[in-house]
């Protein structure tokens, strides 16, 4: 080859396609890539392989089809390995990011990554920075996880019973004394601390549920107990006066009619309301009699 068309004159070459009588290792017309010829200007992508040559996107994996090196996505950088070559795997994982469940690597599936987001915490499968809280590292965020702590009580009953559901340390059947207080029993000798809504429990977190849940509305009712009571008593007495001091016929009439819609409204006990009926007749009688000793 004359020096006129040489492109390596100092070298003994043979490519042909991108320059021309350069160094081509593997034979295949592309000159090997160096100083002064790199890769994107031309050279051979692969000089020890005469069947690949070109790398687009530059991630190692061939243009050329059919190869064990091949690239599945060409215009793309990308490292997978698995499956598909040469496709983007943001976490390095070998995986290709189509097909990997969890694309940034963080722990936590890009499915529960999303559902884990709300109105005001946007989780991003794909940013390995944005991470839902998961306190006990079982790769189930805090928002899905049904203990958040591991310490296999659920957080719905730690809450109810005023233990941390935060804290594996801290569970219901330890948060009285700084000692267990507590056990589910199977049957025979087999007991267990760990929370089973199967087993029956004896435990004195059980016990306090029992009475703040079971009789704590009976002790917030006895006020209006109270208030219903009295304010009946206040209505009774205060009729039994009217009646006592009434001086006809017409003002009884009118509170016997106010007595009866009273008891049909349940403002006074209905005992109540047969004791005025009482006293009523006993103060017509009262009227009757005083009329008739001004008669005579």
């Amino acid at each position: 080859m004359s020096n006129q068309t040489d492109d390596c004159p100092e070298v003994n070459g043979t490519s042909s396609i991108d320059r021309s009588g350069c160094l081509d290792t593997d034979g295949d017309g592309y000159s090997d890539p160096d100083s002064t010829w790199n890769i994107s200007m031309g050279a051979d992508a692969f000089p020890l392989r005469a069947d690949a040559w070109s790398d687009l996107d530059g991630d190692m994996f061939a243009d050329q089809p059919n190869l064990n090196i091949t690239d599945d996505c060409p215009n793309r950088f990308g490292k997978s390995r698995s499956v598909l070559f040469g496709c983007s795997d943001l976490d390095l994982d070998w995986i290709p990011d189509v097909l990997d469940t969890d694309i940034d690597g963080d722990g936590i599936s890009n499915e529960l990554e999303i559902a884990s987001s709300g109105a005001l915490f946007q989780y991003d499968p794909m940013d390995p920075n944005s991470v839902p809280i998961d306190t006990d590292y079982d790769t189930i965020p805090d928002a899905l996880d049904d203990d958040d702590d591991n310490d296999f009580w659920p957080d719905t009953v730690e809450l109810d019973r005023g233990s941390d559901p935060l804290d594996a340390e801290h569970t219901p059947f330890n948060q009285y004394f700084g000692m267990s207080t507590g056990f589910f029993y199977y049957g025979g000798l087999e007991t267990d601390s760990k929370y089973d809504a199967e087993a029956f429990e004896i435990s004195l977190s059980g016990l306090m549920e029992v009475v703040t849940e079971e009789l704590v509305i009976p002790f917030l009712l006895i006020p209006i107990y109270m208030y219903v009571f009295f304010s009946r008593r206040q209505r009774f007495e205060q009729l039994r006066n009217d009646i006592t001091e009434a001086k006809s016929g017409e003002v009884l009439f009118e509170l016997e009619i106010k007595v009866n819609n009273l008891i049909k409204e349940r403002k006074i006990k209905t005992l109540h309301g047969l004791i005025l009926r009482n006293t009523i007749e006993e103060q017509e009688n009262k009227i009757r009699s005083s009329s008739t000793h001004e008669e005579e």
